[in-house]
């Protein structure tokens, strides 16, 4: 998915205080546990599917739901987050369907950049990429829970543990020995784009724990951009000297005009692609441009691009990290023509694929703290 954007060209300080005298003494020493399990049959989780509660559709990355499992886009907005929710039909066959807990350990695609890559490690198994373990609250049984399922079931959300199918998830339901369990929590927008690994679990009253039963989610990779910027003015030149207007890394709330800035509000890291038509300045008989134009995102001249011609498409070749900012400087050099001119710029965006290590030509500065839309 590309999006595109249209411009004109025209201490707290803390302090711990000591009374004199007073020695102050640290000593370290170590704890353990064990939490017993008890004996019997241990609880099942029989399926399980992520749902978006505020579209409409339930994932807003397949509306007609013809792949199966779930698929999100992202919000496409700086500083903003989606509500998923996690479902699971659990039980526990020995003791009726009781269920104490239930939970899902969820983690960052593999290959995700830090600071959401292989470092961070969690969950119940320890795995590399952990994102976060959601806690579950009983929701319903009978047939408000059946309604449920069939639903998820029909758009094809549903993974169902290998040993069980839906006619079983509906017998159980309608007997009341098992019982729909969610939990909700939130995914930011410049998180990676990927597909999620989702291990929900159930523990009994006894403390056994049960198998994990396993299911992927699709954040879709979506690359996005946004300027803080109208337009550019690059007032008055002489023919056939290359002017530039400098962009900035400071992030205006309130765009104007000139002080390019950039950042990336997708979830893959993003390279500029940028155009220009040709202010109405034309061609010569040879058919040459009478006008041009350069880029550049940053300040490094290994990133620059010119002389770009009008109407053609070119990417910058250096890319913004997630969720952050650069400057984009813009030039103009006029070879043929007089008076004022207007005309337009237009900007797109294209995916970077992740990699480890990091390529040098991720750039950019972290603008996750200029989160000012709601104050505008």
């Amino acid at each position: 998915m590309k999006k595109l954007i249209v411009l004109t060209l025209t201490v707290l300080m803390v302090l711990s205080l000591v009374a004199p005298g007073i020695a102050i003494a640290s000593e370290t020493g170590s704890t353990s546990v064990n939490v017993a399990t008890g004996g019997g049959e241990y609880p099942v989780v029989k399926c399980k599917w992520e749902i978006e509660p505020n579209d409409p559709n339930y994932e807003s990355g397949d509306p007609a739901h013809l792949t199966p499992g779930t698929q999100i886009n992202p919000p496409l907005a700086a500083c903003t987050t989606k509500t998923i929710c996690y479902y699971a039909v659990v039980t526990d066959e020995e003791d009726g369907g009781d269920v104490s807990q239930v939970f899902a350990d969820v983690y960052h695609p593999n290959g995700s950049p830090e600071p959401y890559g292989p470092s961070v490690v969690g969950g119940v198994d320890p795995m590399p990429y952990f994102k976060y373990e959601v806690p579950f609250s009983y929701y319903v049984t009978g047939d408000p829970a059946e309604a449920i399922v069939w639903d998820a079931y029909y758009m094809g959300l549903i993974t169902f543990n290998s040993d069980y199918d839906i006619n079983d998830v509906i017998y159980e339901l309608d007997k009341g020995t098992a019982a729909i369990w969610y939990g909700c929590e939130e995914i930011d927008y410049e998180q990676p784009g990927g597909y999620y690994n989702v291990y929900d679990y159930a523990v009994d009253d006894n403390n056994n724990l049960s198998e994990a039963l396993y299911n992927q989610f699709l954040y879709v990779p979506t690359c996005g951009i946004e300027v803080d910027f109208t337009g550019i003015n690059f007032g008055s030149t002489n023919l056939g000297v290359e002017k530039m207007i400098p962009g900035d890394t400071i992030w205006d709330c309130d765009p104007g005009i000139n002080h390019a800035t950039v950042r990336n509000i997708g979830n893959t890291w993003t390279h500029v692609k940028i155009m220009f038509d040709d202010m109405d300045f034309g061609k010569d008989s040879t058919g040459k441009w009478n006008v041009n134009f350069d880029a550049r995102m940053g300040s490094d001249d290994a990133y620059y691009v010119g002389p770009i011609m009008p109407e053609q498409w070119y990417t910058l070749p250096n890319a913004l990290n997630l969720s952050y900012k650069d400057e984009l400087d813009i030039s103009i050099n006029i070879l043929k023509g007089f008076g004022p001119h207007t005309g337009t710029i237009y900007l797109e965006c294209v995916t970077e694929p992740f990699a480890d290590p990091v390529p040098p030509i991720i750039v950019g500065q972290c603008a996750r703290g200029d989160c000012c839309q709601e104050s505008d």
